[in-house]
């Protein structure tokens, strides 16, 4: 089965739906190994380290992710850090237009700008009202947007249905050197060769072109929701709309 790593239709603003059904796209190469995996990790076979992966997967308490995601031709890009407990905060740009999110004490924000407000086909007048300013989503808006992104959502192909690997050596990516596994269906998956064995990247099989990154595994700090004055609510928008 060919890894995938998905993102939920968000509802926004009441005014529009914005769909992002990603999964994976280019981040460039592995560079040369410029570091050496520890004897422990070299050791381990290539079941080992996928079960391992998945444990601390499971264990895990917040992490980044990030890539350049095709999309059907809409291409999609995300650098996300997200909690197990459902805080967020990162951006989603589609076709250019980036989309600023933030989850924070239960509560869900999408921040307005020109460029978002035009794709939505806004009145000129609601940029004066909006833009800058932060739109809480409603309770329904923010569950549908945390279910789409909370880590269960994001890590669920790291956890089932995964093809057999085989180990392909080692590399680094970004300094950190990793162990390379490849799929029995052609995807490949670089695993942390030191500390836990975290996922560092997932790449999908020849021809998909998709690939997510996966960084500070546990060391994501909690976001701050926006100030009130950053805040703006439903019946502003209307006003300045009208």
């Amino acid at each position: 089965m060919t890894m995938r790593i998905g993102l939920a239709a968000c509802g926004l603003a009441g005014a529009a739906a914005v769909v992002l059904a990603a999964c994976g796209g280019s981040a460039g190469s592995p560079t040369s190994i410029a570091g050496s995996p520890s004897a422990t990790a070299t050791a381990r076979t290539a079941g080992q380290l996928v079960t391992q992966m998945k444990s601390a997967v499971r264990a895990a308490s917040s992490m980044e992710l990030a890539g350049e995601l095709p999309n059907g031709g809409h291409p999609v890009s995300l650098d996300l850090g997200v909690h197990r407990s459902g805080e967020l905060a990162g951006t989603i740009t589609q076709d250019g237009v980036p989309l600023r999110l933030i989850g924070a004490g239960g509560r869900y924000y999408v921040k307005a700008t020109p460029a978002f407000l035009r794709e939505l086909h806004s009145p000129a007048a609601v940029c004066t009202v909006m833009c800058g300013k932060y739109v809480e989503l409603t309770s329904a808006q923010g569950r549908e947007l945390a279910s789409g992104l909370s880590m269960p959502s994001l890590t669920r192909s790291l956890l089932a249905g995964l093809p057999t690997f085989s180990k392909q050596g080692s590399t680094t990516i970004a300094g950190q050197p990793v162990i390379t596994l490849r799929g029995a269906d052609g995807s490949t998956l670089y695993v942390a060769a030191t500390g836990r064995p975290y996922p560092v990247r997932v790449v999908a099989p020849p021809g998909h072109h998709e690939s997510v990154r996966f960084s500070r595994w546990d060391n994501v700090a909690a976001p701050a929701a926006p100030r009130g004055d950053q805040v703006i609510n439903l019946s502003q928008l209307k006003a300045g709309s009208s």
